[in-house]
C-alpha cells in the first residue's frame, strides 16, 4: 500500500478536488483517510452522495447520544488476551492491526483505531491452548493492510495448530482500495487454505472494474467470497439501492452474508434505520430475489452477547425488542432512532 494513494486531512482533499469543504468538519475526532480512488468514485458536487456521506466528516459526529457507545458489540469484556476476540467457542477473532485503508464514518471500532496493543505472541500461545476454537477469523483494522510478508508469517503459524481448520478474513479494502489484492496476496491466501474471505461494501457503485478484479484473483485461487454490508439511512435504505448491490454481487459470485442493523458506534446516531423499516425494506427483497442474493440481517447486541437475526426479536412497545442469544440468554434491545 502506497502513502501517495491515499488523502489524509480535509486539506489534502481541499487540494485534490480543487473544491473547499465545510470548516464544520476539520475539527472531528475521528479523522479522515480515503484512498484516492474511492474519493474518484465520488460526485462531489452532490452533498448526499451516498460514498461521500460514508466517507467524509460530518459535523453531526461530535453531537453523540447516551446511548452511543466506545464499545458497542461488547469487544472487551471478550478479549483475554491482546488481540483476541473470543465470544462463541469454537471460533476467534485476531485482530492484529489498528489500520484500515479508509476511516468509514459509522465505523464500531474507533476506539481500536486510535491505537492497538494487539500481542502475537500471547495471541498465538492462546489459539494454541484453547483447542476448542476450530475457526480463526482476522478482523481489526482491516487485515488486509497487513503486508504480504507478515500474513504469511502469521498464516503459517497458525496452519501448523491442528485444531484449526478454517480461516477467516473480514475486509473492506477490495471495495475501497482493489489494487492491494494482488495475484501474490491471493496466492499466500490459498496457501492457508481452507479460507474465506467476507467483503465489506455497501452500494452498488462500490462494484466497479477494480473491485471486479480483485475478486477474480480471489476466486482463481479457490477463495470462499462472501459479503457483509451495514444498513445506514441515505445510502443503502431503499429497496432498489439494496437489490442491485445484492443483485451484483451474485453476479460476479459473491455471497451477500450479513446486512447489519448499525451498531451504538459513538457519533454515528444520523446513519440509524429503525428495526422495523428494515424488516420492512428485507421482506420486500424477498418478493423480488432469489434466496441466494439475500443476507442474513442481524444485530450485533451490545454488551457483547453475539449476532442476533432481526426476525427473531419480538416487538415489546415503545422501541423495545426481546430474543434470545446464541447462549439462549434473554436479550433486551432498546431501537434508537
Amino acid at each position: 500500500m502506497q502513502k501517495s494513494d491515499f488523502i489524509f486531512s480535509i486539506e489534502e482533499l481541499e487540494k485534490y478536488l480543487k473544491i473547499p469543504l465545510s470548516s464544520e468538519i476539520k475539527d472531528v475526532h475521528f479523522k479522515l483517510l480515503i484512498p484516492k480512488y474511492y474519493v474518484d468514485l465520488i460526485d462531489w458536487h452532490d452533498p448526499k452522495d451516498p460514498l461521500r456521506l460514508m466517507v467524509l466528516p460530518d459535523a453531526r459526529e461530535k453531537n453523540t447520544r447516551k446511548y452511543e457507545l466506545a464499545d458497542p458489540i461488547g469487544d472487551i469484556t471478550h478479549s483475554p488476551v491482546p488481540g483476541i476476540i473470543h465470544r462463541h467457542a469454537n471460533r476467534a477473532l485476531l485482530n492484529l492491526t489498528s489500520s484500515c485503508a479508509v476511516h468509514c464514518r459509522f465505523c464500531f471500532r474507533k476506539n481500536l483505531l486510535e491505537s492497538s496493543a494487539a500481542d502475537l505472541q500471547k495471541s498465538l500461545a492462546y489459539l494454541k491452548q484453547h483447542t476448542e476454537i476450530w475457526e480463526v477469523i482476522f478482523s481489526g483494522g482491516d487485515p488486509f493492510t497487513l503486508t504480504d510478508t507478515f500474513l504469511e508469517k502469521i498464516l503459517n503459524e497458525l496452519r501448523k495448530i491442528p485444531h484449526i481448520k478454517v480461516i477467516r478474513f473480514h475486509t473492506r479494502t477490495p471495495a475501497v482500495y482493489p489494487k492491494r489484492v494482488t495475484s501474490q496476496l491471493a496466492q499466500i491466501l490459498r496457501k492457508a487454505a481452507p479460507v474465506t474471505v467476507v467483503l465489506h461494501i455497501n452500494h452498488p457503485r462500490e462494484i466497479t472494474e477494480g473491485f471486479r478484479r480483485s475478486v477474480q484473483k480471489m476466486q482463481k485461487a479457490n477463495l470462499m467470497l462472501l459479503s457483509q454490508t451495514v444498513l445506514m439511512r441515505d445510502v443503502n435504505d431503499d429497496v432498489e439501492t439494496l437489490k442491485n448491490l445484492f443483485q451484483g454481487l451474485v453476479k460476479i459470485g459473491v455471497k451477500p452474508y450479513y446486512l447489519h442493523h448499525l451498531d451504538y458506534a459513538i457519533g454515528t446516531h444520523y446513519f440509524r434505520v429503525s428495526v422495523e423499516k428494515g424488516k420492512r425494506l428485507v421482506q420486500s427483497l424477498r418478493d423480488t430475489l432469489s434466496g441466494t442474493c439475500i443476507p442474513e440481517y442481524v444485530i450485533d447486541t451490545p454488551g457483547g452477547h453475539g449476532k442476533i437475526p432481526v426476525f427473531w426479536f419480538q416487538n415489546c412497545g415503545k422501541g423495545k425488542y426481546t430474543a434470545k442469544n446464541f447462549q439462549n440468554k434473554k436479550i433486551l434491545y432498546f431501537d434508537e432512532v
